[in-house]
């Protein structure tokens, strides 16, 4: 097993328990699941975790999450930010080195 999938096996256990959580609101619930069906479906992690963090931040940002959402948020608004940072490196090579071809 990958990084990455201990990763996401990790992620998915741990939405799925916030899911079944009776404290969370429906509005914390609802992306949550969304993000558990995605993974389960095998959809591209980082993909799925930065739709889950912009369908969050609007709580996370008027401090509306409940205290477990809010924790897992904290956590989980990092993953996946390595393949993006990675992305905006192979797009700065060209304008760093030039066209060497």
């Amino acid at each position: 097993m990958t990084k990455r999938e201990k990763e996401s096996n990790e992620i998915l256990s741990q939405i799925y328990n916030l899911v079944l959580n009776p404290d969370i609101n429906t509005y914390e619930r609802t992306p949550l699941l969304n993000a558990k069906n995605r993974l389960e479906k095998n959809e591209y992690f980082p993909r799925v975790m930065k739709d889950l963090e912009f369908d969050l931040r609007p709580y996370a940002i008027k401090s509306k999450l409940s205290s477990s959402v809010a924790k897992f948020y904290m956590s989980a608004s990092t993953a996946g930010k390595f393949d993006r940072e990675l992305g905006r490196g192979l797009a700065a090579t060209s304008i760093t080195f030039g066209s060497i071809l």
